[in-house]
């Protein structure tokens, strides 16, 4: 019985060892797109990885490729997450709530969450923005609507004691307040560091 031969791999076909993203938080891959050859920034990736980019790595996608091809898992900051399954990006969410009983009390209670927005999703949005001549501000606001009317759901936030019961007169029967918070430049910068990694073209059309 005669083997089957599977081709060799491409040489020029780099493996991957992680997402830029697991490694620098957003503001910087904002930054590092900006200025890519400025030494003060090229500083600053020596002083998270470890190691300098070559002078002849010039451009962000350079740099990019560089930085995920020869980052080390083990040292990754321990506020480094994998992307979403979809690809898309995930925005940090605080929740709150005052829960009011029949005894007369009512308790705070707070929790955290990563609200997905997945690739497909987000593109959709960034498209019908461009179409509609809309900017950036608006995408994040269509985020921040979503965020608001499904965070709750998507998350399942596990909800601590914040306070002590508080026993009082409330004319209330079984009902809760609650809110959520996160930031809308954390939104901002995630949403233009996928882009810029993904979709450049549609960061000047915005």
């Amino acid at each position: 019985m005669s083997e089957v031969m599977m081709p060799p791999a491409p040489a020029n076909v780099v493996e991957r060892k992680c997402e830029i993203e697991q490694v620098f938080d957003p503001s910087f891959i904002q930054l590092l797109g900006l200025a890519p050859r400025n030494p003060i920034v090229r500083a600053l990736v020596l002083k998270q990885t470890g190691k300098m980019p070559a002078p002849e790595l010039e451009t962000f996608d350079e740099i990019k490729e560089w930085v995920e091809t020869n980052c080390d898992r083990k040292s990754l900051p321990p506020h480094s997450r994998p992307m979403p399954p979809g690809g898309g990006i995930s925005i940090n969410v605080e929740f709150s709530e005052i829960e009011y009983g029949r005894a007369s009390y009512s308790v705070s209670r707070s929790g955290r969450g990563s609200f997905q927005v997945e690739a497909d999703e987000l593109l959709e949005i960034v498209q019908r923005a461009i179409d509609a001549g809309q900017r950036m501000d608006d995408v994040v606001d269509v985020i921040t609507e979503n965020i608001d009317a499904d965070a709750w759901t998507q998350c399942q936030p596990d909800m601590e004691d914040s306070g002590d019961y508080d026993y009082d007169n409330h004319d209330s029967n079984d009902t809760e307040d609650s809110e959520t918070t996160y930031s809308k430049t954390e939104i901002r910068n995630a949403m233009l560091a996928f882009l810029r990694a993904r979709h450049p073209e549609l960061v000047a059309q915005l």
